[in-house]
């Protein structure tokens, strides 16, 4: 018998609706981001390299895409081990993918810094792409929507300002241009970004449960050392 469906009331639409709006009212500074990296590298350091800029945005799609078959490769495995699995796989398919872009078109400062700025920009537009796709999801009334809306309220997620993106956006892109920075300078940190990375993505998530605050933090630390940390490495 299937599982009846709640009334749709019960979804407090008013309440959809603002979720959408905090989130459509969040988008200019979503797009602020990459925009103001650009301003700030182009003002003290390079400006940027369209050609680089769109290869950048290109690897990471390409990154994107790799993670489909490792995510087939662990579906026979539970939730939570096949989550483990994909999550750890991060590293090594956006490192190798970014070391592959640097090296067969320009390791050059102001080609990686391109580089890097178009990596971090094409996840910021994925970001807000996911974002619209979520608001159609929990706006429909069907059992698959609402079980969908039901796991993301049981995590809070659906409470949180949509600011916490754009501040994750900020240190997530410094994080992207740094390691680009760092790889095109000294290309065996990729074995050890490989880890990195994996390491990063899993404990972002892992304290985005415990606590939103501290993943921020965890990720403003670190990205912004790798960013300071790459520039300097130029110098």
């Amino acid at each position: 018998m299937p599982t009846p469906l709640k009334n749709e009331n019960t979804l407090s639409d008013p309440s959809n609706q603002k979720i959408a709006r905090r989130f459509i009212l969040a988008i200019p500074f979503y797009l602020a981001v990459p925009i103001s990296f650009g301003l700030f590298f182009y003002h003290g350091f390079s400006p940027i390299q369209w050609k680089a800029f769109s290869l950048g945005a290109l690897g990471w799609v390409i990154a994107l895409f790799l993670r489909g078959p490792v995510t087939v490769l662990f579906k026979g495995l539970s939730k939570e081990k096949a989550t483990l699995f994909v999550g750890l796989s991060s590293g090594p398919l956006e490192e190798g993918v970014r070391l592959l872009l640097l090296l067969l078109t320009g390791t050059s400062f102001s080609w990686a810094i391109s580089v890097g700025q178009g990596w971090a920009a094409i996840e910021v537009l994925f970001t807000i792409v996911n974002g619209f796709v979520l608001i159609h999801i929990i706006q429909r009334h069907d059992e698959k929507s609402i079980q969908i809306k039901e796991l993301l309220e049981s995590k809070g997620q659906l409470r949180l300002s949509p600011l916490w993106g754009v501040v994750e956006r900020i240190f997530a892109s410094a994080f992207h241009i740094g390691v680009t920075l760092l790889i095109a300078k000294i290309p065996l940190l990729t074995f050890i970004f490989v880890i990195v990375h994996s390491l990063f993505n899993l404990v972002v998530v892992w304290l985005s449960r415990k606590n939103m605050l501290a993943a921020q933090l965890f990720v403003a630390v670190v990205g912004t050392a790798l960013l300071v940390t790459g520039l300097i490495a130029w110098k």
